[in-house]
């Protein structure tokens, strides 16, 4: 998906920007998606800076399709707790 998709895929299901960065720098508890020059990162960073489930990608579709996976997972989980 490019990424006027995903910001729609976001919006339509109400995705809190708390929870992600799309190349737009870091923040902690949050899903991040940044170019590192031609390559393509995700990871989650926590509330201490570390990075986990560090993934590499080639091209920035991929990167989002990987992103938008990983949000529509924890707002499945955030709604089953939230009740």
């Amino acid at each position: 998906m490019d990424l006027d998709e995903l910001k729609n895929k976001i919006k339509v299901n109400n995705i809190p920007d708390r929870w992600y960065s799309i190349d737009d720098g870091l923040k902690p508890d949050a899903c991040i998606i940044y170019r590192n020059h031609s390559i393509w990162e995700y990871f989650f960073l926590d509330e201490k800076g570390e990075r986990h489930d560090l993934m590499f990608f080639n091209n920035e579709l991929d990167a989002y399709d990987h992103i938008w996976k990983k949000l529509e997972y924890q707002q499945r989980i955030f709604k089953r707790f939230k009740k």
